[in-house]
Formats: C-alpha cells, sequence, structure tokens
C-alpha cells in the first residue's frame, strides 16, 4: 500500500496508487499479490494523464474487481504471482469511471 488514510468520520482507508498516459497507453495491470485482499477500504488511486488537459484523479473501491467487465478485468493465470486486476481505460470507459471522480467520491 501506498498510504493509510484515516478520515474526518474515524473511517481507516488504503490507497494503493497507479498513474496511466492516456496518450501512450490504454491500460494499467497490478499484480493480485500486491493490491491483495479486495476490500472496500482499499481504494485504487488512478491518475489519468492526458496532454495539455488537468489531471483527473479516481478513488476506485477494490471490490469493483469482484465483478469484472471491459473495464475492470481479472487476469487469471496458472502461476499466481503472474496474476493481475487490469483498469482498461477508453474513450467509452470515461462516463463509468467518472463516478469515481474525486469530486465525485463521498468518503
Amino acid at each position: 500500500m501506498d498510504f493509510n488514510n484515516k478520515t474526518n468520520n474515524s473511517k481507516q482507508y488504503q490507497l494503493f496508487f497507479k498513474s496511466i498516459d492516456f496518450d501512450k497507453e490504454r491500460n494499467i495491470k497490478i499484480p493480485k499479490q500486491d493490491l491483495g485482499e479486495l476490500k472496500e477500504n482499499l481504494l485504487i488511486g488512478l491518475v489519468l494523464l492526458i496532454e495539455s488537459e488537468a489531471k483527473v484523479l479516481y478513488l476506485i473501491p477494490s471490490t469493483v474487481f469482484l465483478n469484472p467487465n471491459t473495464i475492470f478485468i481479472s487476469n487469471d493465470v496458472m502461476l499466481a504471482h503472474l496474476s493481475n486486476w487490469e483498469i482498461s481505460v477508453f474513450t467509452n470507459a470515461i462516463p463509468e469511471l467518472s463516478k469515481y471522480a474525486l469530486e465525485n467520491v463521498k468518503l
């Protein structure tokens, strides 16, 4: 984990940060062993970098991977240490991701 944080209402959160340069890549992969157990208070802080635009920070609960879809993907392979969670960022995914944008998240 990159950070542990406590909110004003005493909730404890763990934060795992990643960034993606939208001009060069369309997904990020997080080794499952690095993220650990998926839980509501484990958040992925995803910073989206787009040339000549403001950076966007998403706070995504790790539990999104419990119901994989075209954005939040589970890649399981026989060798457990190679299994990973993937966040795929593409133009049509932005509306779905926007609900996790910092200004829309209530902790």
